[in-house]
C-alpha cells in the first residue's frame, strides 16, 4: 500500500467519523448518509476503480471539494466544530496528496 492510500483510507476513515457522531450526536440522518457515499467514492478511488491516475485525480479533486464546503460552512457558522474541523482535515489532506508524483506509477505523465 502507497503512501497515498494510507493518507486517503484515513481521510476516509475521519470523514465516516464526522457522519457517525453527526447521526448519534444530533439524530442527522444527512450527515451520515452523505459521508457514507463519499466515503465510498473516495474508497473506490483509492481502491484504483478509475484506473491509477484518474483514481489520484478524481481523490485529489473530491477532497478538495470538501475542503470548499467544509471551509464554507465554517466561515458561515463561525463554528469550528464540526465544519473548521472537518476543512482542516481536508486541507492537510489534500496537502499531503498534492505532494505524491504521479509519474512514479510508470504510465508516462
Amino acid at each position: 500500500m502507497a503512501n497515498f492510500d494510507i493518507v486517503l483510507w484515513g481521510f476516509i476513515v475521519v470523514l465516516l467519523t464526522g457522519g457517525l457522531v453527526g447521526y448519534f450526536k444530533a439524530g442527522s440522518r444527512v450527515s451520515l448518509l452523505t459521508s457514507s457515499l463519499i466515503a465510498a467514492l473516495l474508497a473506490f478511488a483509492a481502491l484504483g476503480f478509475f484506473g491509477a491516475t484518474t483514481s489520484r485525480s478524481v481523490a485529489r479533486f473530491m477532497v478538495g471539494c470538501l475542503f470548499c464546503l467544509f471551509g464554507c460552512r465554517w466561515w458561515v457558522s463561525r463554528k469550528f466544530m464540526p465544519s473548521g474541523l472537518m476543512a482542516l482535515a481536508a486541507l492537510a489532506t489534500s496537502g499531503l496528496l498534492a505532494g505524491f508524483d504521479d509519474h512514479l506509477l510508470g504510465n508516462g505523465f
